[in-house]
């Protein structure tokens, strides 16, 4: 705010992103913030400015943004105005926390460090709850129709509106799946988090992850410094949260997430640490979304909960009426199904989601969770720019982006012996209507290796073979 008061004297608008004390203690999860409430969570970004010594970066613009076609972009626009229905959207009524009560009813709401997948407290810390009682206003990224955002105060404890309200990743990682149940008390997280500028999700999987090791007797009350770590005891959230930012007792070892506190705390450690690449797992259950598994393990960033639409999205397709069927996705398949042909979807829905990372399109606009389908979304995009850019060329960028990725990671050290899920996810679930269910090992490998096969990459080495490299035109790839 002191930095927007500075620079916006001559009446233009400045945007600041920026990290905080987090980032500048160089937490692993610290993350980069966009004028308090927008953020840029994962993959320890806001530990990189911190390591340059850099803490914001504000932007001011005067100029408009061209559009080279504005008849053919205002027709678009016309189209998602009229298939577009807020009154009936659960996204704009609820945000993304509309999703606790179907997914704790589906068996699928990661609770005690994903023990369980139901949650006694689900509905005071729903979307519906938060509505009721706690939500202020619905924020909105910049000219957006949905407005998912949620601005949220609770005067009691301090929380304030200017930093926006707990989205349902941060619901579920402070709120279930440490057994906190009280609403305003996760709002409290979320500001403390936002305030700190951290990841909501590794925070929350960190902290729940030293409970659990707690109760083991893996951490003992010693190296907590007199913390009784208890599930459902948000004092010992609250207090998790400033050690962790500021690096102090138990958040020291804490700060460097849950791959690396594990290290070294041992063995037993390490089987309950629930990461993919070192990054901690997003609030969304793989023993109920199997393809979901596949998203974890291949990102390259690490588990990722937006590598692809999820496997409930596969289930309800409907003849005739398929947002993708210009994808050639036509038949429904079974949310619990991990066969060749939900690989497949896999496939193509990861093609779509990372179009959408290219083009910078939110996936809760663009189908299958929002109305946008894919011939007015590239229409609009052709008008905007004056391309003629057809699917299968933003595909093809898509499958190009990630052989890219595949070969960086390759040449860092990581391999497809990352390619993997934490042990619980073949351990049966404890609560909940999925009660007992567990991945199959076999058919996970199996799920991977047809994934390899589809994507023209080395059924052994995980790696785009040298003809897939030139068919994507990434042929200093396939020569170096």
């Amino acid at each position: 705010e002191g930095i927007q008061d500075e620079l916006e004297r001559d009446g233009h608008k400045v945007i600041v992103l920026q990290t905080g004390i987090a980032g500048e203690n160089r937490v692993r999860f610290a993350a980069i913030v966009n004028n308090c409430k927008h953020f840029h969570g994962r993959c320890g970004l806001g530990a990189v400015m911190g390591s340059k010594r850099l803490k914001a970066i504000a932007v001011g613009g005067r100029q408009p943004i061209p559009i080279a076609d504005a008849e053919k972009a205002k027709a678009a626009r016309n189209w998602y105005k009229d298939h577009y229905n807020r009154d009936e959207d659960l996204m704009h009524l609820y945000g993304t926390s509309r999703g606790v009560i179907p997914l704790n009813n589906d068996g699928v709401l990661p609770t005690r460090h994903f023990r369980d997948g139901a949650f006694d407290q689900f509905e005071n810390i729903s979307g519906v709850r938060m509505a009721e009682t706690i939500l202020t206003r619905r924020g909105t990224c910049f000219a957006c129709d949905v407005a998912c955002k949620r601005e949220v105060s609770v005067p009691e404890l301090g929380v304030n509106e200017k930093y926006g309200g707990p989205e349902y990743e941060t619901i579920a990682a402070t709120g279930s799946l440490c057994g906190v149940g009280d609403l305003k008390q996760v709002a409290l997280f979320n500001q403390l988090v936002n305030g700190y500028v951290l990841d909501s999700i590794s925070t929350g999987v960190t902290i729940a992850f030293a409970m659990e090791a707690y109760e083991k007797g893996i951490l003992t009350k010693e190296q907590t410094g007199g913390l009784e770590l208890r599930y459902g005891d948000p004092e010992v959230v609250k207090t998790l949260i400033h050690q962790i930012a500021r690096r102090e007792g138990l958040g020291a070892l804490l700060a460097d997430g849950v791959k690396r506190a594990a290290e070294q705390l041992g063995p037993e450690a390490q089987k309950i640490a629930l990461h993919v690449r070192g990054q901690e797992l997003p609030m969304h259950e793989p023993r109920g979304k199997p393809s979901l598994g596949l998203a974890y393990a291949l990102s390259p960033t690490g588990a990722d909960h937006v590598e692809a639409p999820h496997d409930p999205m596969l289930e309800f397709v409907q003849p005739g009426k398929n947002p993708l069927g210009g994808m050639g996705l036509l038949e429904p398949v079974p949310v619990l199904e991990l066969s060749p042909r939900k690989v497949r979807m896999f496939v193509y829905g990861q093609r779509l989601w990372g179009a959408c990372n290219i083009l910078g399109m939110c996936v809760f606009v663009a189908a299958p969770i929002g109305v946008l389908e894919l011939q007015p979304w590239l229409d609009y995009f052709n008008a905007a720019t004056g391309w003629d850019l057809s699917l299968w060329e933003l595909f093809k960028a898509s499958d190009r982006a990630n052989a890219l990725f595949r070969m960086y990671n390759h040449r860092e050290g990581v391999g497809p012996e990352e390619d993997r899920l934490p042990d619980r996810m073949f351990e049966p679930l404890e609560k909940g209507a999925l009660e007992g269910r567990a991945l199959d090992r076999e058919e996970f490998q199996q799920a991977l290796r047809d994934y390899y096969e589809m994507m023209g990459w080395d059924r052994e080495t995980g790696l785009p073979t040298r003809a897939t490299l030139y068919e994507l035109d990434l042929e200093w790839l396939a020569e170096s």
